[in-house]
């Protein structure tokens, strides 16, 4: 037809077509490989496992003191305390010595067990008054929260004398997990602060590249950051 040209647009195009096609092909395989990679590095992370908020459990309905101690209210109106999951990481294997006995009556703020390592010591305060209708203390590796009826991970059950007066100020949820983050970082300036101060120096560095902490950071330390920690982190309600 007059006027007409055909003109094919593979062969005035092919080269770039081919390239754009290429680059597809390559694309592909190239995302497979760093979403493995990404796989991987978060497995080795994981495995490495450090003192981080998203590591750290925070069972719902349990109600968490700041003194670092747990409680569960039950329907009998009896309560479960426990050492929350956060002490446990930081201080690494442990033995624990009750210090009451059932049919104890305990004051909040007076001490319930003592935490032992190689010499080293802490003080867990109850986080109630009451009276103590059972003990369950364990032994330091075990789950902090429990994890069936036979291997509870509660170390006193206390009939409380003022609940709600006394749990005002406690933690749920969210705001225990907002909580839980802040003492992280509240911990990672303890130790700059106390280990600088042992080593004469203004600062140090007393967790890995990339800001986080290694498990158990109190476990190598001596009685004098214990102390220390245990002014810290534990003499609060």
């Amino acid at each position: 037809m007059e006027g007409f040209t055909y003109t094919d647009l593979f062969e005035t195009k092919g080269i770039e077509y081919i390239v754009v096609i290429v680059f597809l092909l390559l694309l592909i395989p190239f995302w497979v490989i760093v979403n493995r990679k990404s796989e991987v590095v978060q497995h080795i992370q994981q495995g490495i496992r450090v003192l981080a908020p998203k590591f750290l459990r925070i069972p719902k309905g349990l109600f968490f003191s700041r003194n670092h101690t747990w409680l569960e209210l039950e329907k009998s109106g009896r309560v479960k305390i426990g050492l929350d999951d956060f002490l446990q990481n930081v201080l690494g294997k442990i033995s624990i010595q009750p210090l009451k006995s059932t049919g104890d009556t305990v004051k909040k703020g007076e001490a319930l067990v003592l935490i032992q390592q190689g010499g080293k010591q802490l003080r867990v305060q109850s986080p109630l008054s009451g009276e103590i209708v059972a003990a369950n203390v364990l032994s330091g590796d075990s789950d902090p929260y429990g994890t069936n009826e036979l291997e509870a991970g509660w170390l006193y059950s206390i009939m409380p004398d003022s609940w709600q007066k006394e749990t005002s100020g406690f933690l749920l949820g969210d705001e225990a997990a907002k909580w839980f983050a802040d003492e992280i970082t509240r911990l990672k300036d303890f130790l700059n602060i106390n280990l600088a101060r042992q080593a004469g120096v203004s600062t140090i560095m007393a967790f890995q590249e990339g800001g986080e902490l290694e498990l158990y950071p109190l476990a190598k330390l001596d009685a004098g950051i214990w102390d220390e920690f245990q002014n810290e982190f534990l003499e609060q309600g």
